[in-house]
């Protein structure tokens, strides 16, 4: 039954962090183009970007990690598999992504100018989107 509780913390923290990741690099896309229209657009953003990450992204990334620690915890069986090891490696890849986005909104916060391109970070925002499609599909076809 604990296993179960985990399993549901795991993917409620999954969605919001992907919820969360996804929005936050549209606000910086937005930022970068729109940030030094006006210092009052800049500071609007800044500060949905921060509470964004503070208050919702980063705590979702914790807890989706806690608790899927807590199902390896429960069953450490599945580390035998060999999927599980490959979306723990691309896991690590989506919390790189998500880090790089949380010094964005550091570096966002002085001046838009220091982020980079509108392209770049519209290329960084795919980058979480195909990071979960891959995941989720380890976890549901377990093909090997």
């Amino acid at each position: 039954m604990v296993y179960l509780w985990c399993k549901w913390l795991h993917v409620v923290a999954v969605i919001s962090w992907m919820a969360g990741i996804l929005y936050l690099y549209r606000l910086l896309i937005y930022h970068r183009e729109r940030g030094g229209d006006s210092p009052q657009i800049r500071d609007l953003l800044s500060l949905m970007e921060r509470r964004l990450y503070r208050y919702i992204t980063r705590p979702a990334m914790f807890v989706a990690a806690f608790a899927g620690g807590g199902m390896i915890y429960l069953q450490p069986s599945m580390l035998e598999t060999g999927w599980l090891p490959a979306k723990l490696a691309l896991v690590v890849l989506l919390i790189a992504s998500t880090m790089w986005a949380g010094r964005l909104v550091r570096a966002a916060a002085d001046k838009p100018e220091a982020l980079p391109s509108g392209k770049v970070l519209r290329f960084a925002n795919e980058v979480p989107t195909l990071l979960m499609l891959i995941i989720v599909g380890l976890v549901i076809f377990k093909s090997f």
